[in-house]
């Protein structure tokens, strides 16, 4: 299998540091409010990642976090410890269902960022121990960008100004680059929302949350590390330079980012009245596994517009593929016939192939619709026998290990 890794900007064949088995992280939920549509173009892609893994043979350590402590949940919340975890708990079971509505695998381990503060505390001592970080006057401990020479690098950004200055935000951009907090010294603003730690009184940064729940679970150096294009920079690229300077070794041999979705040709938003929930989508009468059709009908590495027209094209098709299977399944037939069974393995064969081409699941996705059109053209000729009929279940249930359009969403 070869896939696009952002870091090295190429495609490179894939192999796992332990025979077949592979170490994933995944980027999950910021849950200070309800996941939206976009968010779960990302995430359906990587349960696509992890089930072509598991297709080819791997076994699958998945490790997603959940982000219930940073800037915007403190904001949520308005400094009050008590409504944040109500917030970031109901908005954690919002992301939950809908994840299980839409046929996302879950993760083995999925860890909150409040649950771990005793694990990013020890890593920024030893970042402040390796001079790679230093604290304010204030009680802020921030990493400095300048001891790590490879900053930069997994972005390819050239910064518009020098580094020296400091970023006080969790989620910034390019040109505002600088040294980033680690630890957030306790402020009036912050109410109650604290922990008593060695570092003083505060909250952890949002990129060393991630950096110590990854290397808790998966180790020093694991397989893959994916998440949205707009993780690229600041976050992930701060995770590599946190990381790599507490253990000096690789953090993920491949990073996958996945790329936007438009909603009708613009971007989501709130003020075009175009911003939607999978719930939205759900309430309009389209079906989850129609969802998560749409969601993959576009290359991972290009923008996704997701349209009314495009959803309910995939509606009918995929209401078409079921009742092809369905007959498959409970049908009686005729002659055996081997020229079906050959279209069977050759359209398997062709749906690997795409998916070892990094990972294209809307032309495998291809094959497989018309495989059962094929499939189809032998049933109406009544060239096609019981054990055709079999294998044909067994093609097509295998492919959908890897869509989950099949099984109910």
């Amino acid at each position: 299998m070869y896939v696009y890794d952002t870091l090295s900007r190429k495609k490179i064949k894939f192999k796992s540091i332990r025979k077949n088995v592979v170490y994933f992280y995944t980027c999950g939920p910021s849950v200070y409010s309800t996941p939206h549509l976009g968010n779960f173009r990302t995430y359906v892609f990587e349960d696509v990642v992890k089930r072509t893994l598991k297709f080819l043979g791997y076994e699958v350590r998945h490790v997603m976090n959940i982000t219930d402590i940073e800037d915007k949940a403190v904001r949520a919340a308005k400094g009050n410890l008590k409504k944040l975890l109500k917030i970031t708990q109901n908005n954690t079971k919002v992301f939950i269902r809908n994840s299980n509505e839409l046929g996302i695998l879950p993760p083995d381990i999925r860890p909150k960022a409040t649950r771990h503060i005793k694990q990013m505390v020890k890593l920024i001592k030893q970042l402040l121990k390796n001079k790679m970080a230093y604290k304010d006057e204030k009680g802020n401990v921030f990493f400095d960008v300048s001891s790590f020479s490879g900053y930069g690098r997994l972005s390819g950004t050239r910064f518009k100004r020098e580094l020296g200055g400091r970023v006080y935000k969790d989620d910034y951009y390019q040109f505002e680059a600088g040294d980033f907090l680690l630890w957030k010294a306790w402020k009036k603003g912050d109410g109650d929302i604290y922990w008593k730690t060695e570092l003083g009184k505060g909250r952890p940064g949002w990129h060393i949350e991630c950096s110590a729940m990854s290397m808790y679970y998966l180790g020093e150096q694991f397989d893959i590390h994916m998440g949205g294009i707009d993780n690229v920079f600041s976050h992930h690229e701060n995770e590599i330079a946190q990381s790599e300077s507490v253990t000096g070794s690789k953090l993920a041999n491949y990073w996958i980012h996945v790329r936007h979705l438009l909603i009708e040709g613009k971007k989501m938003s709130k003020s075009l009245g175009n911003f939607y929930t999978v719930e939205d989508i759900h309430r309009m009468g389209y079906r989850f596994d129609a969802i998560r059709f749409t969601l993959m009908g576009e290359h991972y590495r290009k923008r996704l517009n997701f349209t009314f027209k495009g959803l309910e094209e995939c509606a009918q098709e995929l209401k078409y593929c079921k009742a092809r299977f369905s007959a498959l399944k409970r049908g009686r037939f005729w002659k055996e016939n081997p020229v079906a069974d050959k279209r069977g393995t050759d359209a398997l064969l062709e749906f690997k192939k795409y998916l070892e081409n990094d990972l294209d699941i809307s032309n495998a996705i291809g094959v497989f619709c018309s495989y059962l059109r094929k499939v189809e053209e032998f049933i109406k000729k009544k060239q096609f026998g019981d054990r055709n009929a079999k294998r044909a279940c067994e093609v097509v249930e295998k492919m959908d290990s890897v869509m989950g359009l099949i099984e109910e969403c």
